[in-house]
Formats: C-alpha cells, structure tokens, sequence
C-alpha cells in the first residue's frame, strides 16, 4: 500500500507522468497526424493489384491462424454434424503494405478487406457458414508498419463429424474443423 509522507514530492513525480499523458493523447488526435495517416493508406493502396499473391513468384505465403470459440451452438447426432461460433484470425506479411512514419497499427474499416489480398482457406467438411453481419459485416483488417496483416471475421459454421455412435451412451466423440487452402 502507497502512503504519502510528503505531498510536495509526491506533486513532482506525478506532474511529468500528467504531461507525457495529456502530450501522446493531444498528438494521436491532431488533425495532421490524421491526414497523415490516411495518406499513408490512400498510398498504400494505391496501385495494389488483389489478384496477386504477396511474393507473387516467390515461396509460399505462410499464413498464422487462431481460432477462438465462442460457442459450440449444436451438437447433432442424427446430422452426425455440429455447429460452433467462432472468432477466426488469419495473419501473414505482405511487404506492399508495410510503411514508416507511423509507429502505429493500423486497424482498418471492415470494407478494406475486399480491396486487399486475402488467403483463400475454406473449412474442408464445412455444410453450411456465415460471416455475421450485423450492423455491418464482422471482420477486421489491421496493418503493421512491417507489412504484417491481421484479418479477422466473426463466423458461424457447421461442420460434419463423422460420430461413432456404437458405445452410446458411453461414447466419446472427437469432432474437428479441417481447414485448407487451394492455393
């Protein structure tokens, strides 16, 4: 537990911590730093061909994936299906979208994604998805200085599981999202 002994040192420490606060809080806001920014996007955008891959002729794109559940919504034996709510995040580097000047991520409006190469991975045993879309569409695009994107989308999916049903009720059933890319 912090007690103050003297309250005039206390008002010295605490002054420069209150400036350097308000002083980053006043700059990320200021109107140039604005325009600087969506200069920077407009630039990045500028001339980026979707249809190509990052490293177009070079080594594959190696794409990271994390998935959070949010819920496992249904469980069908008869279906021999289950259907999960997920939060899927995909990120690689693409050096057309790194830049300097701005020691900031980026997070993006959902609709850049539809103007920037995203990887094409679809779920394998997948009958029936959605990206939910209330009030706009559920994703999220994030660009860091070093051209590193984050993408991520909020999706409902229902899977098929081949169960094995022959010790029921006893049986244990292991269910999995096979997920695959074409490129």
């Amino acid at each position: 537990m912090w007690t103050v002994q003297n309250r005039e040192s206390l008002g010295l420490l605490s002054f420069p911590v209150m400036i350097a606060v308000v002083c980053c809080a006043h700059s990320a806001n200021e109107p140039s730093n604005m325009s600087y920014v969506k200069e920077t996007v407009d630039r990045l955008l500028k001339g980026y061909d979707i249809r190509l891959r990052p490293d177009f002729g070079g080594p594959p794109v190696d794409v990271g994936m994390r998935i959070d559940v949010a819920s496992i919504d249904m469980v069908s034996e008869v279906n021999m299906d289950y259907t999960l709510t997920m939060y899927f995040q995909q990120s690689w580097k693409d050096k057309r979208l790194s830049y300097s000047g701005i020691p900031l991520n980026l997070t993006l409006d959902n609709r850049v994604a539809d103007q920037l190469w995203v990887p094409d991975t679809y779920f394998l045993n997948d009958k029936k998805s959605f990206v939910h879309g209330v009030t706009v569409k559920n994703r999220m695009i994030r660009l860091h200085p070093d051209g590193t994107v984050l993408y991520g989308l909020r999706i409902t999916t229902t899977a098929a599981c081949m169960m094995d049903l022959r010790r029921y009720p006893l049986d244990e059933q292991n269910c999995t999202l096979e997920i695959e890319s074409s490129v």
